[in-house]
């Protein structure tokens, strides 16, 4: 998957958790999220501030299966650390870098 691919799919991803229910079932939703490649940047670029408040104060039924979803795959890649993940494991640290301090701003 190319840069302006991978931006357009990330980007997708987003609007979907702010405009509808995902549901923490939707296995190939979150798997998807994880594998698309993305630089620290991109994420930053792509989650406006803006956006996470919308996904905590609009969809927070989402943004709480974000971290859990996310929580979740880097568990997982502690238990089986193969090189493979870790690009998964940096997507995973760079969306809950960009959301925690708006989960957390609220309080």
């Amino acid at each position: 998957m190319g840069a302006s691919a991978s931006k357009i799919k990330f980007r997708e991803s987003l609007t979907s958790l702010t405009t509808r229910d995902v549901s923490p079932s939707d296995s190939e939703f979150w798997d998807e999220l994880w594998k698309i490649p993305s630089s620290s940047e991109e994420v930053f670029e792509l989650l406006t501030p803006a956006n996470a408040r919308k996904l905590r104060d609009d969809r927070f039924e989402n943004l709480a299966t974000l971290f859990t979803q996310a929580t979740a795959q880097l568990c997982q890649i502690v238990e089986t650390p193969y090189t493979i993940y870790f690009d998964q494991a940096l997507n995973c640290v760079r969306v809950l870098t960009r959301v925690v301090p708006f989960l957390l701003e609220k309080g």
